[in-house]
């Protein structure tokens, strides 16, 4: 054998590792995209989470203060999840009630998903918030 050539089974051996990088690349690549969009959908469902979270707890807050009711509460409420989701806040339903001593408000809804994966096409939000009555006791 000459100097600075190879066996023939050394250049069969390279040129096949050479097609399987042109076949894991794009493998590779696919799933680094799945893992992408997967941690972008979690964050997007964790910030949804907050801002319901906020909204109730905030609604709450403000139909329990002393001269509060529940109307402005849940309109605040309102207006967080407007200002926080966006096109979404539709997707959001809230409910309030008070008694003598509390105010309650809960919110259900969904957000949808990027990318639709399989039967799981939106993604559960729930929150709920209760607060005592601000109230003059002598």
């Amino acid at each position: 054998m000459r100097p600075g050539t190879r066996p023939s089974w050394l250049a069969r051996l390279t040129r096949r590792q050479r097609g399987q990088a042109l076949v894991e690349a794009p493998v590779a690549f696919l799933l680094l995209l799945i893992a992408a969009v997967a941690i972008l959908q979690f964050a997007l469902w964790m910030h949804a989470r907050g801002v319901v979270l906020a909204a109730v707890q905030d609604g709450a807050r403000v139909a329990s203060s002393e001269m509060g009711r529940l109307p402005d509460g849940v309109a605040a409420a309102q207006a967080l999840l407007r200002v926080g989701l966006g096109a979404n806040a539709p997707l959001v339903t809230l409910a309030a009630d008070e008694d003598a001593v509390a105010v309650h408000v809960t919110a259900d809804g969904h957000l949808p998903a990027l990318l639709p994966w399989g039967p799981v096409t939106t993604l559960p939000l729930h929150a709920s918030a209760s607060m005592a009555r601000d109230q003059f006791r002598p």
